[in-house]
């Protein structure tokens, strides 16, 4: 029961557009699958690990670290970071690959490999300063409605069922953008580095925004 309410609360709770959703449809539309998938993979350990720690009654570990200006800030800069990269660097790249030979459609070896894609996964996937929020008053209510069971084998069932939930709905978006590539209502897909370069720039400029505001009042804004 705690793994099927899990991987639901995971599924629809990926849904809403955020960093990660941006990156993934990105990576997919420049014939990155298997980035996007580890994208999507650190994202979802994110979710996973912040679950498993707030159902198991250890959430006030992580609040000392994610409520810490400093942490926030760096992972706001971070998000600024990937917006301007995608500007200035990505578009470029993205030009040069449409302008090869027919036929060469495989990844820069700069963007090929494992750890780079999931580290960018995990930070973006963090870089949400209301998520531990959000899990703590989701869990708290499902817990008080009885909807998920007390006890730490019920905890680990949920944070894990959390984790393949936020991925299936990553994995979803993959095959959805694959197959809007080839339709011609998704051509518009093939020019979408600009937009996700300023949605990435947007999400770090109101981060960065909430957290020097936290400095100025010294108030903390969930």
């Amino acid at each position: 029961m705690a793994l099927l309410v899990g991987f639901a609360v995971g599924l629809f709770g990926a849904i809403p557009p955020g960093p990660v959703n941006i990156n993934v449809i990105r990576k997919a539309t420049q014939n990155e699958t298997r980035e996007a998938l580890r994208v999507a993979l650190g994202a979802a350990l994110v979710d996973t690990a912040v679950c498993g720690f707030v159902a198991m009654g250890f959430g006030w570990v992580l609040a000392k670290v994610v409520t810490n200006p400093w942490t926030r800030l760096g992972l706001a800069l971070f998000l600024l970071a990937s917006g301007l990269k995608i500007l200035f660097f990505d578009r470029k790249r993205d030009a040069e690959r449409n302008g090869a030979r027919p036929g060469l459609t495989a990844p820069p070896k700069e963007v090929s490999g494992f750890r780079f894609p999931f580290l960018v996964g995990v930070l973006q996937g963090a870089a949400n300063p209301a998520l531990l929020v959000n899990w703590t008053l989701l869990i708290s209510f499902l817990v008080g409605h009885r909807i998920l069971p007390a006890g730490l084998p019920a905890a680990a069932a949920f944070a894990v069922g959390v984790g393949v939930g936020v991925f299936s709905w990553f994995a979803t978006l993959v095959e959805l953008v694959e197959k809007l590539k080839k339709h011609p209502a998704g051509e518009w897909i093939h020019k979408s580095t600009f937009v996700a370069g300023v949605l990435l720039l947007g999400f770090g400029l109101y981060f960065s925004w909430r957290t020097v505001a936290e400095f100025v009042s010294g108030i903390w804004i969930p």
